[in-house]
């Protein structure tokens, strides 16, 4: 049995490009594909992959900073959210600008449109939230909320950042 194709990676820390392989893990329950290696091998930091930021991730972040059950559910905090959605500082900048910046009477139209094809309870629920949404962007206390998740957040980064450079540094003057 093949699994997926290797594939060149670039560390979102230190830069370094490595191959990543999909290393086929069976168990006593189950059969999953693990990537192997999980962290980078010059300055270990964990694996991970994002897709591209767009309007999706940044409708979800509004709506959990303006506390929507279902998102809060989902989710739970702003940060959260952040740390999952996003690898660097920028990121974290990427999305909270697009939170921001999201056309709420798009997103009505966006709704109401679904909504006439096909009943949806989630779309229902935010569009009746949408308002409340709007209110709280205007007021200026969901930007606050959102600014106060980044800086936590990229304080987390940079935090992290420091540490696998640490890591990276003296492993090249190991070599």
């Amino acid at each position: 049995m093949r699994g997926p194709p290797s594939r060149t990676v670039t560390c979102y820390v230190c830069g370094s490009k490595f191959t990543v392989h999909q290393k086929l893990v069976v168990t006593k329950r189950d059969t999953e594909l693990v990537p192997d290696p999980d962290a980078c091998p010059f300055c270990d930091t964990p694996l991970k992959t994002i897709g591209a930021l767009g309007e999706g991730e940044a409708k979800g972040l509004a709506l959990l900073a303006a506390g929507f059950p279902d998102e809060v559910k989902a989710y739970g905090k702003p940060e959260d959210y952040l740390e999952e959605f996003t690898l660097t500082e920028k990121d974290v900048d990427t999305l909270v600008e697009l939170a921001e910046g999201v056309d709420f009477a798009a997103w009505a139209e966006d709704n109401a449109q679904r909504l006439a094809r096909r009943k949806s309870p989630r779309v229902q629920a935010v569009q009746r939230f949408l308002p409340k949404l709007q209110s709280r962007m205007e007021n200026g206390e969901l930007p606050g909320r959102l600014r106060q998740a980044a800086e936590h957040v990229k304080d987390v980064y940079r935090k992290r950042r420091e540490r696998h450079l640490a890591i990276f540094e003296k492993r090249q003057k190991q070599r």
